[in-house]
């Protein structure tokens, strides 16, 4: 049978197709249109976390109506006709603009971070549930009185009112994590500024440092450390004459009166809700700390006083302040707020301001505690066997299965470290019964200095030095909290917890605590560094700050406005022979303008002494190499301010630790010469400006020999982690760069769309413009109580947290240039500031 064989011709010019190159496009084109539908879905997404600006919105839970006025920065001013309604408002609003900060913060506190994020920040959970931070978080509130803790039920219903309205459109940050917050509850406002006292005042770690210096100096070389008789120092506490009586504890722990809300656990440097800073202890951070000042009418161009204060924190995005301003019948106060907690934490009303920063007293104690070889549970008070509060915490972790955390807690409190058979428990101010209070309802409604110091009789801290102003032209300071009184040493080492030798006897007198009131001088300032004079009959610690930043800001202050007076200070006196009257003085003429400059000044005075006294050292024993000799021809010429394109900012900061180590590795050894305190470069200028032999290296032939050997060593460094050779090359603000970081940079990939930066930066670490990589000042406020309206604050970012809003990073040019926005105070002004004006309603049949 024939067959035939039918052929079919390809045209010319055709191929043949690969069948794979054709799946291969049909995948590729797949995963494009996929990015593009999840780019679209992710903007889509991210927009419609966006709060609701304008018009009406009805809210379950409301009273009355509530007004809430936004200014060209999302600022909120919140207008409603009760207290309650008022912080009803500011919950619900807070969380428009911060609600996964909030939640975070919590979190933080109550050791829940795991639960999120995995057991990457499970270390994170161990520490807040050995401290314990949501059990008395639940019961301070138990403790506060009825009206406080209304007060915290009203934001919190809040918050679980936008919350619960606000389910398919929450932040962007819970879709990415996959997971929703719970409802909010009062305690988590108290667990959120624990938070605070935590970054304020945890000391203990170098209480264990400490011990091991100390055990290795003899008694003159360790008193030689903590040098307090600097020059630069500026005690601004007045006087006082002397224990009669400690405040027992027991009396401490009462519960203040409805009339008098005591003190929440916070204070006025913030919050930090990124992970990373939070617990930020690296060398620089350990420096940085806030400033406040406040100047008399007689030193200002209107004659009434200006109130300044930035507080300096670990940087994050969103910002650690929320601007607020919050008005009602018996309440006109506008500030900053703590995310998480109502009222204003920083700010003034139509009477009064004030200002905050860390005091910085030893509030942490470590106990060596004795337990019983024969039951793990009990230990040694007073010869006998004592039984601990045992718990076990379960700590949730993602991915994997639940962690259990037994916590053991004396009578000094809970053990906070182990090592080598060794236990420690921390005895904290914070964690005392009756610790967290509730004053600044009290302080947003004081009229003078009487209700101020009355408000704050109740803060138990974390201490904070709170300068204050008044419509009247008065000016004061005062540092409150709960400061112990020790029954033997002071604190600073670990001591034996089996007696009660080393125990805490009472606290501080409210009446003995620092503080001064309208000083002759007319000017106050606090910088972390000591505010109380030599003598003082209590003891608060002996690693205050260093004095640079308080010394330079004193320096700018009381050098007044050359070229610019503004008449007479006060009356002309009679002269000598009562013949004619001498020229009556001109007093300084101070504006707002001027307070925003000194903030950003960038005049280090360590590096002020550090650079002269190498170049005189190098007079003395003359470099041997080209970047040596270049660099002292720099620190000759230097103009003394901590310029980003400056190279002598770095040449300094890496000689002095050079320097530091040199002094401090033959008698401690290399690991502790490391070491970075507070008092540290004071220990240095004071050993080589006294030329203390009994610290002068083996094979220097002097401190000058000293100071050259610290400048090699240092340029070294630098030449290790900088391009270049040529010091004249380097710039100093490329190696500080800033970046503000959000949470989710614990994640790969995903939390650097929403960082803001990186930016060269100017400034030290040490200058009243204070510098660091991950640190500097967290809010900048001036008021002017000749016209609140001309009062001005910015934030670091901006005000909100959503990553599309306008809002998110709009107030960073100006924090980054030293420029500000006014406080928009009197219905006037805010009236003309509005730009979003929205309405909340209470719901209809509700």
């Amino acid at each position: 049978m024939a067959t035939s064989t039918v052929t079919t011709s390809r045209p010319a010019g055709t191929r043949r197709r690969n069948p794979l190159a054709r799946v291969l496009l049909w995948v590729l084109a797949l995963i494009v249109l996929i990015l593009l539908v999840t780019a679209l879905w992710s903007r889509w997404r991210v927009r419609a976390a966006l709060p609701q600006l304008d018009g009406t919105a009805q809210v379950r839970g409301l009273a009355a109506p509530v007004d809430v006025l936004r200014d060209a920065r999302g600022v909120p001013h919140l207008r409603a006709q009760s207290l309650d309604d008022l912080y009803f408002a500011q919950g619900y609003v807070t969380a428009q603009d911060r609600l996964w900060q909030m939640d975070l913060s919590r979190r933080l506190a109550e050791g829940e971070l795991a639960e999120i994020f995995g057991r990457k920040l499970i270390e994170r959970d161990v520490e807040s549930r050995k401290l314990g931070f949501r059990l008395a978080a639940e019961r301070s509130v138990d403790d506060l009185p009825p009206d406080v803790r209304h007060l915290l039920s009203s934001y919190a219903q809040g918050v679980n009112a936008f919350i619960e309205s606000h389910r398919d459109r929450l932040p962007i940050e819970f879709v990415i994590l996959g997971y929703k917050p719970r409802p909010w509850r009062e305690y988590d406002s108290i667990a959120v500024a624990l938070n605070m006292a935590k970054m304020l005042n945890t000391s203990w770690p170098a209480d264990l440092e400490r011990e091991q210096v100390r055990a290795r100096l003899s008694p003159e070389l360790y008193a030689d450390l903590f040098p307090q008789d600097s020059p630069l120092e500026h005690p601004v506490a007045e006087p006082v004459a002397g224990p009669a009586h400690a405040v027992p504890p027991q009396d401490a722990r009462s519960t203040p009166t409805s009339a008098q809300p005591g003190d929440l656990a916070k204070s006025g440097a913030g919050l930090d809700p990124t992970l990373d800073a939070l617990d930020s202890t690296s060398a620089d951070d350990l420096v940085l700390g806030s400033n406040n000042w406040v100047v008399s009418g007689a030193h200002t161009a209107s004659g009434k006083p200006l109130l300044s204060n930035d507080p300096h924190i670990a940087h994050s995005v969103p910002s650690v302040w929320y601007m607020i301003h919050l008005e009602a019948p018996d309440m006109d106060v506008s500030g900053v707020s703590l995310p998480g907690a109502p009222t204003v934490i920083i700010g003034h009303n139509q009477r009064i301001a004030w200002g905050m920063t860390n005091t910085g007293p030893d509030v942490q104690d470590l106990y060596v505690e004795q337990f019983n070889p024969a039951n793990p549970h009990q230990y040694l008070h007073n010869g006998q066997w004592v039984d601990a509060d045992v718990r076990d915490e379960v700590i949730k972790v993602r991915g994997s299965g639940d962690d259990h955390l037994m916590v053991r807690v004396t009578r000094h409190g809970p053990i906070i470290w182990q090592s080598g058979g060794r236990s420690l428990a921390l005895s904290w101010t914070a964690l005392q019964p009756g610790a967290l209070q509730f004053p600044f309802v009290a302080i947003n409604q004081a009229q003078n200095w009487q209700d101020f110091t009355k408000a704050i009789r109740g803060f138990t801290g974390p201490e904070q030095n709170m300068v204050y102003a008044d419509v009247d032209g008065n000016i004061g300071y005062y540092a409150p909290a709960w400061v112990p009184i020790r029954r033997s040493g002071d604190g600073s080492v670990p001591e034996p917890g089996a007696t009660d030798d080393y125990d805490w006897t009472g606290y501080v007198p409210f009446e003995d605590l620092p503080h001064a009131y309208n000083p002759a001088s007319g000017i106050i300032a606090t910088a972390n560094s000591r505010v109380i004079p030599l003598g003082y009959p209590y003891y608060f610690t002996d690693a205050f700050a260093a004095p640079f930043r308080t010394a330079r800001i004193f320096d700018l202050l009381e050098a007044g406005t050359p070229g610019r007076q503004c008449g007479s200070a006060q009356p002309a006196a009679a002269g000598p022979s009562g013949a004619g009257q001498n020229p009556a003085p001109q007093r300084a003429c101070f504006t707002v303008d001027d307070m925003l400059k000194i903030d950003m000044d960038i005049h280090p005075l360590d590096d002020a002494w550090l650079a002269p006294a190498l170049v005189r050292a190098a007079a003395a024993h003359p470099p041997d190499s080209d970047a040596a000799r270049k660099s002292i021809d720099l620190l000759q010429h230097w103009s003394g301010e901590a310029a980003a394109d400056s190279p002598v900012p770095l040449i300094c900061h890496d000689t002095m630790i050079a320097l530091r180590e040199r002094i401090l590795q033959p008698k401690v050894g290399d690991e502790l010469a490391r070491s970075n305190w507070s008092l540290s470069t004071i220990f240095v200028e004071k050993v080589v400006d006294q030329k203390l032999a009994r610290w002068l290296p083996a094979g220097d032939a002097d401190f000058d020999a000293t100071l050259m050997a610290s400048l090699d060593e240092g340029l070294r460094r630098i030449e290790q982690r900088v391009k270049g050779t040529d010091p004249a090359a380097w710039r100093w603000g490329d190696t500080i760069p800033l970046t503000f970081h959000h949470p989710l940079d614990v994640l790969p990939i995903v939390g650097r769309f929403f960082d803001v930066g990186p930016f060269p930066q100017k400034g030290t670490a040490n200058s009243v413009k204070a510098t660091t990589p991950g640190a500097g000042p967290s809010m900048r406020m001036v008021v002017d109580f000749s016209d609140l309206d001309n009062s001005v604050n910015n934030l670091t970012v901006g005000e909100s947290g959503e990553v599309s809003s306008p809002n998110y990073a709009d107030q960073f040019q100006a924090w980054y240039t030293g420029h500000s926005f006014p406080m928009a105070f009197s219905d006037a002004a805010v009236e003309r500031a509005t730009v979003h004006r929205l309405r909340l309603e209470p719901e209809s049949g509700k």
